[in-house]
């Protein structure tokens, strides 16, 4: 009985022990499977190479063009106020409340990768996250700029507002809400949307209490010159910095990139 005993739990283990070899063959089969597919996959994609033109045009396909009409019809409304009122007092101000407004409807498009959790998909893509949030803040840049110079033009031409005054009234809160923006959007602390949104609306908050009272008469347009170059450096430098370490919102480094 004993020697049945010790012949079975021999034999248990020689079949675990072959068990074990089969399963390590079988992962070590996967793995040279899985970096083969890799090696031809990134040989048919250098075979022939998107152009960055074609790379642009193939990422504004999953941009929702929605966001773009509403800035339009933000624009166009606004214009239209301009237009009807002239360059009254609280017309001109509200530029400021729209600019930051048209800011924030970017903000859907650009933060989708983080909300819908697709940064680590995405991460496992022959092109790179940063590539890719790379062409989508060109298209939108592209259309905002065409969008903001129509409006220009009209608010200039048709609705007597002076150059500097919509420098000043539109560009600067629109830069600053642009600062705040991609400074959320490039944290990994700050993995919420809607707090950005809300850090927006303080900032609008802040904009109309100093439009509306006297602090906005007694800065010269020099010093509103300066501090709208100051946000634009600090955009750009937001930009490039997130850019730069766009990886760390990863929670792998990227597998082709």
């Amino acid at each position: 009985m004993i020697r049945r005993d010790e012949l079975k739990l021999a034999v248990q283990k020689e079949a675990d022990a072959l068990a074990a070899r089969e399963y390590m063959d079988s992962s070590a089969h996967m793995e040279q499977t899985v970096l083969a597919a890799r090696s031809a996959y990134c040989e048919a994609e250098a075979a022939r190479p998107l152009t960055r033109f074609e790379f642009l045009m193939e990422q504004s396909r999953y941009i929702r063009k929605r966001w773009w009409i509403l800035q339009a019809l933000l624009l166009a409304a606004l214009g239209w106020m301009l237009i009807r009122a002239g360059s009254g007092f609280y017309a001109a101000r509200s530029m400021g409340i729209a600019g930051s407004a048209f800011t924030v409807l970017i903000l859907p498009e650009l933060w989708k990768n983080r909300s819908c959790g697709a940064t680590e998909v995405e991460g496992a893509a022959y092109y790179s996250l940063r590539q890719i949030y790379a062409a989508r803040l060109t298209l939108f840049a592209m259309a905002d700029l065409l969008l903001l110079t129509a409006f220009g033009g009209v608010a200039v031409t048709a609705g007597g507002i002076p150059v500097t005054d919509l420098t000043v009234q539109f560009l600067l809160p629109f830069n600053v809400t642009c600062c705040i923006c991609f400074q959320t959007l490039y944290s990994r602390r700050m993995q919420s949307e809607i707090f950005s949104v809300f850090l927006c609306g303080c900032w609008i908050a802040v904009w109309v209490e100093i439009v509306l009272g006297r602090l906005y008469e007694r800065i010269t347009f020099p010093v509103w010159y300066g501090l709208l170059a100051l946000s634009a450096a600090y955009l750009l430098f937001c930009v490039a910095r997130g850019q730069r370490n766009l990886h760390k919102l990863l929670e792998a480094e990227p597998v082709w990139n």
